[in-house]
């Protein structure tokens, strides 16, 4: 004859235990990969900024300098860029780079000659770029240049060249 307890209709406190055990495995696995996912978007959102403000300091080298006529590295620092850059049919403007102490690169356009020391009305073009002296150059014509870009912990490295091409008539130096 079996005798039925009325408590026998319960969870015991060893399965309670081994509940709860197994939902706090579940809960870690679960925040670990939540926390790998916010980490890796994070990740990809400073690679991702980096590389957008490379390719914008790239491009506006580029376009400028290969419609430029001369430019000039200015005081010896390879620091500032200034250029006459050809606009139209007969056009011309100044432009200039300018890499700040804080690796701020500001950028500014003129249709007069540009001083480098006086960074009032410059634009910042990208902020985070590092490296040595970032320009250099081999004639009056030919341009290089070397920069990491570089946000949170991500740092993008960049390097081109690029020769000034036009034939610009006329209008006053820029440096």
């Amino acid at each position: 004859m079996k005798i039925e307890r009325p408590d026998d209709e319960g969870v015991t406190l060893i399965e309670l235990i081994l509940y709860m055990l197994i939902a706090g495995v579940i809960l870690a696995l679960v925040s670990a990969t939540f926390i790998n996912g916010w980490m890796a978007q994070a990740s990809t959102t400073d690679r991702d900024a980096a590389t957008g403000q490379a390719n914008l300091v790239s491009a506006s080298l580029q376009k400028s300098i290969r419609n430029a006529g001369a430019l000039s590295l200015t005081t010896g620092t390879s620091d500032t860029l200034v250029a006459r850059v050809a606009t139209g049919t007969n056009g011309s403007e100044c432009r200039a780079w300018k890499r700040t102490a804080s690796g701020d690169l500001l950028y500014k356009t003129s249709s007069a000659a540009i001083d480098p020391n006086a960074t009032t009305g410059w634009t910042t073009l990208a902020t985070g770029i590092e490296g040595g002296p970032i320009f250099s150059a081999s004639s009056a014509t030919r341009l290089t240049y070397s920069f990491t870009a570089e946000v949170g912990d991500t740092s993008i490295p960049i390097r081109g060249a690029v020769t000034a091409q036009a034939v610009i008539p006329g209008g006053g130096p820029c440096w």
